[in-house]
């Protein structure tokens, strides 16, 4: 079996492509930057294809030869729409036998990449795909909660209220239902799958966990878009039109200042086959791994 793994180098990709491998797939890793090959080669995966996926004759290229596609959209990119809509009608052209879409916990709401994913839901339905599509929340990232917790004390929290509720759903879960669901194909045609982690827990809280796993005071702080924006894009070009970024990044934070969001574990546990990940567990084993000095 030969699959297809989008953002091949990013957060999911690290995790899931050396999953993939050892499941016996054979992977090949899309990505747009050229000339680095050799770190998706690391991962596990046999081949790597570099190309602009948001053009359909490229994503079609992409997938020949595949017999599935994980597709992760990157997150605030400028073609991450274009993206989407070429993955389903690459898809149809080829004739790639299962579609996992990555897509978000409710892509009802009024979030500009959550209408994207909504969209690319339909379009799979529209193009009469067998596919299946991840739902999952917010992301436990340690870079994001646990190390700025080590370094200084301080949860960088990146929307204004600390009391607002949300669910964390760890990566290694989110790649374990992946691996599962590309491993098991036709058992989860035309599924859609929420994926929430066991916790409904505001900043405040999260700080108390990071205080009590650290052994030292920890303080939520409430960051602006422009920090978020600095904080993921520290070295762009000063230059480089970022309008895009910047509305996806104020559209996310407008809707986090005035709603929770939260999930459901239940769809979550029952395709692991085991409970879910706390954020203490979480942040007990990214805590480990930093103060042992490996890369978290």
């Amino acid at each position: 079996m030969k699959v297809l793994v989008t953002a091949a180098y990013g957060h999911q990709g690290k995790i899931l492509i050396p999953k993939l491998a050892a499941a016996g797939f054979d992977v090949r890793g899309a990505r747009g930057t050229p000339g680095r090959d050799e770190e998706v080669l690391a991962l596990g995966a046999k081949e790597v294809f570099v190309g602009d996926l948001s053009d359909p004759k490229v994503y079609a290229e992409a997938l020949d030869g595949c017999d599935s596609v994980y597709h992760i959209g990157p997150g605030a990119h400028p073609r991450e729409q274009a993206m989407g809509y070429a993955m389903a009608e690459a898809a149809k052209k080829v004739g790639t036998k299962h579609v996992v879409l990555l897509s978000l916990l409710q892509p009802f709401i009024d979030i500009i990449q959550h209408r994207y994913k909504l969209d690319h839901e339909l379009a799979l339905v529209q193009a009469g795909l067998n596919f299946t599509a991840l739902r999952p929340c917010d992301y436990m990232m340690p870079e994001v909660y646990v190390a700025p917790a080590v370094e200084a004390g301080i949860l960088p929290t990146f929307h204004e209220d600390l009391t607002r509720k949300h669910s964390y759903l760890s990566l290694e879960d989110l790649t374990d239902v992946a691996l599962k669901v590309l491993v098991e194909g036709s058992a989860h045609y035309f599924a859609t799958y929420e994926l929430a982690g066991p916790d409904k827990i505001d900043s405040l809280a999260m700080a108390h966990i990071l205080s009590r796993v650290i052994g030292r005071e920890v303080t939520a702080v409430a960051k602006t878009p422009q920090d978020l924006i600095d904080a993921l894009w520290a070295t762009r070009d000063p230059n480089a039109d970022f309008s895009h970024q910047e509305k996806i990044i104020r559209s996310i934070m407008a809707w986090y200042k005035d709603y929770d969001f939260v999930g459901n574990p239940r769809t979550l546990e029952w395709l692991l086959g085991r409970p879910a990940t706390t954020f203490e567990q979480f942040a007990s084993k990214a805590y480990e791994d930093i103060s042992a000095g490996r890369q978290p």
